[in-house]
């Protein structure tokens, strides 16, 4: 006699609950991902850096962010917005996060993203062997320049931190950068020198999602539905028996909130290990590219943008604005084109209006994200990766895949 096959519910067709969405079909179950938008990747995961940093990851909360903040609040031009977290609904948050602003504290929640970044380099390679998708994936190298020589020494502290759990880095100075990024020989931005990584990698997470989309429809036998926002969960007793949509509620025997930022409000607040969730808006320019285009992924870190080429495209991102307001100002469009005219003059075809993305990204006092049961017996949640989740997501389905089987194992 066989098993009937068990139907999963996953809540978010972003870059996590797609990918979430995806492993739980190769498992076995009958899938259906709930999405409020119109279609895959619409949200934070669509225009968001194309970094893949697999080994040089570290969590925000540092006592280096909190000694940066004064300039950064007298410097506008740098992109960091914290007034938002003087509003009473995100005093929670702050507290919990300046508790991980001490060295001790960066260094266990960066070991625990970089643990979870190599999962994730691994069950991405793992997927792609299994399905073919077209997503500009490079693997350029890149680079992180900095404007002094004392914030290059600091960098290169944090990189030999980092380069215990893996992963090769180089020092450079200025001549060398350029050697390494020729599209830095005309620049007009400061740079005393960089930290090389040669084994970062890039793609276009918004294509990753249209293609995991597919497969997941067209190989995996799932299902998505769009245009349906979740107002709420019907329970019974221990367990989770389906999804308030408007009118409709939808069943299942599992169900798991890839939600980002609206998670928090779908948890009950006495889940034991519950974090609170805080937007931090990027923005993103998306141009063609100009007649000197870089190779390698580039951070400047004294204006805190990044430049990437994606296939045929530029993108510069930058900004963390802590907000829950998706707008840009105009101002703030313009500051960051000039930032990335100023430090690769030709990169880009910046004469021409670009593609403006405003995202939220979920964020974590710690920076580690939410994974694992959630307060009942079959809800789970795989949320909160901030500004990582094109870089953590393949191994956040891995991990909260093994977390289900365990469960299921003593349930």
């Amino acid at each position: 006699m066989t098993r009937p096959v068990k139907t999963a519910i996953v809540v978010g067709a972003g870059i996590v609950g797609l990918t979430t969405a995806c492993r739980l079909a190769e498992e076995g179950y009958a899938v259906t991902v709930i999405e409020r938008d119109s279609g895959p990747g619409n949200g934070t995961s669509k225009g968001n850096a194309g970094q893949l940093l697999f080994d040089r990851i570290g969590a925000m909360g540092s006592a280096s962010f909190l000694r940066g903040l004064p300039a950064a609040l007298m410097d506008r031009s740098q992109g960091i917005r914290v007034h938002g977290l003087a509003y009473p609904s995100r005093w929670n948050w702050t507290r919990r996060f300046l508790r991980e602003c001490t060295q001790e504290a960066w260094q266990k929640n960066t070991e625990g993203l970089l643990a979870l970044a190599h999962l994730s380099r691994d069950a991405m390679q793992d997927f792609r062997s299994r399905h073919q998708m077209e997503i500009d994936w490079r693997r350029p190298g890149k680079l992180v320049t900095y404007a002094t020589g004392k914030g290059l020494e600091a960098a290169a502290r944090s990189a030999n931190f980092q380069g215990q759990f893996g992963g090769r880095h180089e020092v450079l100075s200025y001549d060398e950068c350029v050697s390494h990024e020729p599209a830095l020989g005309q620049t007009e931005r400061p740079i005393a020198g960089a930290v090389y990584l040669p084994d970062a990698e890039v793609g276009d997470c918004h294509k990753c999602c249209q293609e995991l989309a597919g497969i997941l429809q067209d190989k995996l036998g799932g299902a998505i539905r769009f245009k349906t926002p979740v107002t709420g969960l019907e329970r019974d007793g221990s367990r989770v028996t389906g999804l308030r949509c408007g009118a409709d509620v939808i069943r299942g025997d599992v169900f798991v909130l890839a939600t980002g930022r609206a998670t928090s409000g779908l948890l009950r607040s006495s889940f034991a290990d519950i974090k609170p969730i805080v937007s931090i808006l990027g923005i993103s320019l998306t141009y063609p590219l100009g007649d000197a285009p870089p190779n390698l992924s580039v951070t400047d870190t004294s204006g805190r943008f990044v430049m990437v080429r994606l296939g045929d495209r530029l993108r510069v991102t930058g900004y963390a604005i802590f907000s829950d307001k998706l707008q840009a100002r105009p101002a703030d469009v313009q500051a960051l084109q000039d930032k990335a005219q100023q430090l690769m003059p030709r990169a880009g075809a910046f004469d021409v209006a670009p593609d403006i993305w405003i995202g939220a990204r979920p964020q974590t006092p710690d920076d580690l994200p939410m994974i694992g049961q959630a307060g009942a017996k079959n809800l789970f949640v795989n949320a909160g990766h901030g500004s990582l989740g094109w870089t953590l997501a393949f191994g956040s389905a891995e991990k909260l895949l093994r977390t289900m089987k365990t469960r299921a194992q003593t349930n």
